[in-house]
């Protein structure tokens, strides 16, 4: 009488015979058992709902038997009794149970939301870990393992009630040797950039050979490159004056002294939410000469106003001409969103359901753009009705909740209700009268009461007053949105310059490039501040979303041309043009630059420096991409005359580019072992083939297939290499924005 398991390591495979306690044993089918019962109408399906159905024949020489097995993953198995031959054989499938040598005992689990949210900032289990006659006390959170005898207890989820954990467990030996292999291939691939004899080396020479050799020579003038930036002024279409008598003064004392909270329950300085919902709204920092935080008051305090102002951003022709308005025009009011005629109906909510409703991969561009408008009218309706205005502390709530307005009138206490009624009636009335005489001296000392109050009712979960200055700070220079045309425009003069230097040498660039590495190490410099900066506000390191993530991999391309400047200048002007381009995508709109809160798996060390490595090796992939294009782009004006002299340009760059390729695969090599590390810590599993594991393993396969090109000689190409070396971009596009 012997028990057979399947489980994911002895997986059964459909048609293989199998030799258990003398039979044979030979697996027929395997079907979710969902499946069976809308397919077949399957019997058992009222008997075993939601389990996997496994049929298997069992056959001895002289009989044969056909057996189904109900199971599921993460549940024991049901075992069944089969008599075959004269004998009783045991058969079940599902999970088997495994004891443990000792006893963990749960003495209180507990959970933390973020002030004001329902979203878990961490979870927590306080545990007794039982041995006989030991035991002692510990705590296990995200990312903070308890070890014990080799086996290892993950915090991985909780119970709906909030009164049970979760552990996910692993019995791992080998471990620390893991980790060790980790080391030894990372250090291997670190120090094969000093040996005189790596292929890193041997390409530095090389380069030096390749540029005294072009320097010595002389190519006649060729070529011609330019390019035009164009700007469209906005106009507006309708009257202001009640909009322009705003403040700007009093504007900017409203968002630096009065704090709101946001969704996910992060308290942050007004100014932040004015500018995320004029960016959202207009996609503009300014519109009509007034600022994010005067339209903000505005719309709050003046509603029947600022509905009349067109400012809700529109570029589908389509919508324009649903919503009635010329076809080069760019912004529509509130109120053209509602048709007067038919009771106020909203004009787009057919068009928005068929859209929501459709599969996101058979949406159309229309569909696309209908549910961005209808989220921006939203946006906007939410600023009128007060709910982004969550200023009021709840001084009742343990969990740090603030409240809108009219939040805080309905579910306060009669007091502290007429107390917040009096003081906002007074603040909305002093703003009213400011407008009409220019005079903001009153609204200046009730604004001021505001802050107050909630000084008063929310000191508890109030950030520090210097997170809040070196926030609005930030969000003042806007460093990384100014940084997009100085980095674009220096970086493409600089290019410019040296391609005409390379097509005509006698031309000298050497004042310009050291103008530029001078002016372009002042922006890094800059970006490196905002970044800090941001680091310091979130409280979190830069690179925990896609917009922070984009920020850093121009930072980490624009450190990678610091590194080749001496080397070659074309790679530094390159890695400028390339720096902007990259912030220039994390400022489009599907980039959402907002400080947020992290979700609890994210709050590990082991993610921040997995990040930090994978990403950096990003920008000199990319690098090695757009040198490639260069050197594509300069086979153009390749003559029979200056044809020597160019072979030298394509060698000089083709070197480099191979260079700054296998810095940048070493990295994402490292990286990945690093983020098995990650996964192995917070959850105790290296690799789960996900979809980014996955192409993060296909990018170093790829750009491994590239380096290793060379070795065979009939392959063993410059065009071929930089075509190769641009097409390999194409996955790490993939890794990082298809995924």
């Amino acid at each position: 009488k012997q028990s057979f398991f399947a489980d994911k390591d002895v997986p059964l495979e459909r048609g293989r015979l199998y030799m258990i306690a003398g039979l044979n044993l030979v697996l027929e089918d395997f079907k979710p058992h969902a499946k069976l019962e809308v397919v077949s109408k399957d019997p058992y399906a009222k008997k075993y709902p939601g389990k996997d159905a496994l049929i298997l024949r069992v056959a001895t020489k002289d009989a044969s038997k056909e057996v189904v097995l109900f199971g599921k993953s993460g549940i024991e198995g049901e075992p069944v009794q089969v008599a075959l031959g004269g004998l009783q054989l045991t058969l079940s499938y599902g999970a088997r149970r495994i004891a443990l040598p000792f006893a963990l005992k749960l003495r209180d689990f507990q959970l933390e939301r973020y002030p004001g949210s329902m979203s878990p900032s961490s979870y927590a289990s306080e545990v007794t870990v039982i041995d006989g006659n030991k035991s002692f006390d510990y705590r296990i959170y995200m990312n903070h393992v308890l070890d014990y005898r080799g086996y290892r207890f993950f915090q991985s989820s909780y119970d709906m009630d909030e009164k049970g954990t979760i552990l996910s467990v692993n019995h791992d030996p080998g471990t620390i040797i893991t980790y060790i292999g980790y080391l030894l291939l990372a250090l291997g691939m670190i120090l094969h950039f000093f040996s005189p004899q790596s292929r890193f080396q041997k390409l530095a020479r090389m380069t030096r050979k390749v540029q005294e050799q072009r320097i010595s020579m002389l190519a006649k003038n060729l070529a011609m490159l330019l390019l035009f930036a164009a700007s469209l002024q906005l106009h507006a279409a309708d009257p202001l004056d009640v909009a322009k008598k705003i403040s700007r003064d009093h504007a900017d004392r409203f968002g630096s002294k009065l704090l709101v909270q946001d969704s996910s329950g992060r308290i942050e300085p007004m100014d932040t939410l004015s500018r995320m919902v004029l960016a959202k709204l207009a996609r503009k920092e300014e519109l009509y000469g007034l600022d994010a935080n005067q339209f903000y008051l505005g719309m709050t305090v003046k509603p029947d106003i600022f509905q009349k102002i067109k400012m809700i951003y529109v570029h589908h022709p389509a919508i324009k001409k649903i919503l009635g308005m010329k076809s080069d025009e760019r912004y529509a009011s509130f109120e053209q969103f509602f048709d007067p005629q038919k009771g106020g109906a909203y004009k787009l909510e057919t068009y928005v359901q068929k859209a929501v409703a459709k599969k996101p991969g058979a949406r159309s561009q229309f569909d696309k753009d209908i549910i961005k408008v209808d989220e921006r009218v939203n946006v906007a309706y939410m600023v009128y009705t007060g709910t982004l205005f969550r200023i009021i502390p709840d001084p009742r709530d343990k969990n740090g909740r603030w409240l809108s307005p009219i939040d805080a009138m309905k579910t306060l206490g009669q007091k502290d209700a007429k107390m917040v009624r009096l003081l906002l009636a007074n603040y909305f009335s002093a703003v009213d009268k400011a407008i009409e005489s220019g005079e903001w001296k009153g609204a200046d000392k009730a604004l001021d009461v505001l802050a107050d109050l909630q000084h008063y009712y929310g000191s508890q979960v109030l950030p520090p007053q210097s997170k809040i200055e070196a926030e609005l700070l930030y969000n003042k220079l806007d460093i990384f949105n100014r940084l997009v045309p100085y980095y674009m425009l220096i970086g493409f003069v600089l290019l410019v310059l040296i391609i005409f230097h390379l097509i005509n040498p006698k031309f000298s660039v050497e004042g310009f490039v050291k103008a530029g590495v001078v002016l372009i190490f002042l922006g890094f410099a800059a970006q490196t501040f905002g970044m800090a900066l941001r680091w310091y506000v979130a409280g979190h390191a830069p690179w925990s979303n896609g917009y922070e993530s984009m920020v850093y991999i121009s930072w980490a391309t624009i450190f990678a041309g610091f590194f080749f400047a001496k080397k070659s200048p074309i790679a530094f002007a390159a890695t400028s043009l390339l720096g902007g381009l990259i912030l220039f995508v994390a400022h489009l709109n599907w980039l959402d630059p907002q400080i947020t809160n992290l979700v609890p798996v994210l709050k590990s060390y082991w993610l921040m420096i997995h990040v930090s490595v994978i990403t950096a090796s990003y920008g000199f992939l990319g690098l090695s991409a757009l040198l490639a294009f260069v050197v594509l782009l300069l086979y153009i004006f390749t003559t029979q005359k200056n044809k020597e002299f160019m072979v030298l340009t394509f060698k000089e760059l083709t070197y480099i580019n191979e260079m700054s390729l296998i810095i940048g695969l070493v990295l994402v090599t490292i990286g990945n072992f690093l983020g098995g590390v990650w996964a192995n810590e917070s959850w105790g599993r290296y690799w789960g083939w996900d979809p980014k594991e996955t192409w993060a393993a296909v990018t170093i396969l790829v750009y491994a297939s590239i380096e290793h090109v060379r070795l065979i000689p009939r392959m063993n190409r410059l065009f071929l290499y930089n075509v190769l070396a641009l097409l390999g971009y194409a996955s790490v596009i993939m890794t990082y924005f298809g995924v």
